[in-house]
């Protein structure tokens, strides 16, 4: 019995040292989660920094970052949002989302503190989908 309850603890403790930590914040709320965000600020990392919760009947949670490129009329608005994620899209470490008036650059990883990078989004190819329109328009 004390075998049991034993190994019934340590895979209990194994079990939850399997959660991710990501940063989890979005830039509508604080501005602080731009894309350049400062990941080593020990008071970001207070704010943002959350252990991702397993939950029963989901794949194991990863962190994503998506930086959202949102057209409204004239106006062109960058929104940066960093997350746990439960759906990871399989064969892909970053692709896009398109719609009429926005465009989503969106990163996967699977590992702690992994969606901190300015980098781990391709801004380029979203920033000319953005801007061609716009300039097609002045033109």
């Amino acid at each position: 019995m004390k075998v049991f309850i034993t190994s019934f603890v340590i895979l209990a403790v194994a079990g939850s040292g399997m959660a991710i930590k990501c940063f989890v914040c979005n830039t509508q709320t604080d501005p602080a989660c731009d894309d350049h965000m400062q990941s080593k600020s020990p008071a970001l990392q207070n704010a943002f920094l959350q252990e991702c919760e397993v939950k029963a009947n989901q794949s194991e949670p990863f962190c994503r970052k998506v930086k959202e490129y949102i057209e409204f009329h004239t106006n062109s608005v960058v929104r940066v949002h960093r997350e746990c994620g439960y759906m990871m899209r399989e064969g892909y470490e970053c692709y896009q989302k398109r719609s009429e008036d926005y465009v989503m650059d969106v990163c996967q990883c699977e590992k702690d503190l992994c969606n901190d990078s300015p980098s781990l989004t391709a801004p380029i190819s979203s920033l000319l989908a953005v801007a061609i329109p716009l300039l097609a328009r002045f033109m």
